[in-house]
């Protein structure tokens, strides 16, 4: 059931109202952000690391002090760490900040992605007046992106924007597609920016090398969603000297914050975070599987990732709304067959069962056929 140019229209139209952050939505409803459920990020439900809020709590004490220009730690442990040059790594207020610099240089008119893409994405590509050029994903393919088709239509677009993971199916490409994906878009002469927004949640064979040997691909990152950083906005992007000028060039991203570099770099440095994580969200979804299962007429498929994807077995009536009633802000996608799947990001117990308990009330509400 692949999601069609016209189905990625649909689930965008009404995204600035339907698609609110949770800060908006509080102010309008006149409620405290502590009374709402936010379930379109996904973040990591641990939240950071004992060491990371350490390592931060440490740094406070040295605020009187402007941060390091270089934040050259961070990048050190980062270069070693990936066997590149401390040159090739270029931080910013987050990966969001610094894929808009990028197009704001390039002005690209027209962007390859595999679809949908999620709405924080999807909000930054219309503020920039870029056209998505939908790549459909097929639930029959388990959402894989088909990379011959990705080649095929590159020269219908004048960037190719790769999630990988892919943020609402949660869907690998292996290192040795993606290197060729960079080769033909520079022999294309057009920019391919790998988006590895969730790489941490899930291992991905990074094309790193294939990057630095490209004028116009580069790899972001962001320390919001695995890292749990989202407050303190860093994220970093890797590729060559070229794009990162093209991205530099019209506006410096600016010094990133001591506090965050701190506890960006505790975080990385923290062997046992990522186990934590797996086993945390492993128990989560067996929990949320068998939850949501017992709901007639809802299926749930797993991703790589830290989300499910909950589907009904028949079309219900404005789902996003009907969450909305109960505070809670949830990212549905349409496939192309008319079937609406809610992308589900876990979070803690109490969180996940307060989902399941909406969801139950609002099939229960459902007409019976």
């Amino acid at each position: 059931m692949p999601v069609t140019a016209a189905a990625e229209a649909e689930r965008k139209k009404g995204s600035d109202t339907i698609c609110m952050n949770i800060y908006d939505y509080a102010e309008a409803k006149g409620v405290s952000t502590r009374q709402i459920l936010d379930f379109t990020l996904p973040a990591n439900p641990l939240g950071p690391s004992a060491k990371t809020k350490h390592a931060m709590r440490k740094a406070l004490k040295a605020t009187d002090r402007p941060p390091d220009p270089r934040t050259r730690y961070l990048r050190g442990f980062i270069a070693r760490k990936e066997r590149i040059q401390p040159e090739n790594i270029l931080f910013g207020h987050g990966s969001t900040q610094i894929l808009d610099l990028l197009l704001a240089s390039l002005k690209p008119k027209k962007i390859l992605a595999p679809s949908p893409l999620p709405a924080w994405r999807a909000r930054l590509l219309d503020k920039r007046g870029a056209q998505v050029v939908p790549v459909a994903l097929s639930e029959s393919s388990r959402f894989i992106p088909d990379v011959e088709e990705l080649l095929s239509r590159l020269k219908d677009a004048d960037m190719l924007l790769i999630p990988n993971p892919h943020p609402l199916a949660g869907t690998v490409l292996g290192a040795s597609a993606l290197s060729e994906i960079a080769r033909v878009a520079d022999a294309s002469g057009k920019a391919l920016v790998v988006d590895e927004a969730l790489a941490g949640f899930v291992r991905v064979d990074s094309p790193v090398e294939a990057a630095l040997h490209s004028a116009n691909a580069l790899i972001l990152r962001t320390f919001s969603f695995f890292h749990a950083l989202a407050g303190m906005r860093l994220g970093y992007a890797i590729g060559s000297q070229r794009i990162l000028d093209l991205v530099a060039g019209i506006i410096d991203p600016g010094e990133v914050s001591a506090v965050a570099a701190a506890g960006a770099l505790a975080s990385l440095r923290d062997k046992s975070f990522p186990k934590r994580t797996a086993e945390f969200l492993a128990t989560e979804k067996a929990y949320m599987t068998a939850r949501l299962g017992r709901i007639k007429g809802i299926s749930t498929i797993d991703t790589a990732c830290n989300f499910l994807l909950v589907a009904p077995g028949s079309p219900v009536g404005d789902l996003r709304s009907r969450f909305l009633q109960r505070n809670i802000l949830t990212e549905t996608f349409r496939t192309d067959e008319g079937r609406e799947m809610i992308h589900l990001p876990l979070r803690r117990r109490r969180d996940n069962a307060r989902f399941a308990a909406a969801l139950a009330r609002i099939m229960a509400e459902e007409p019976k056929a």
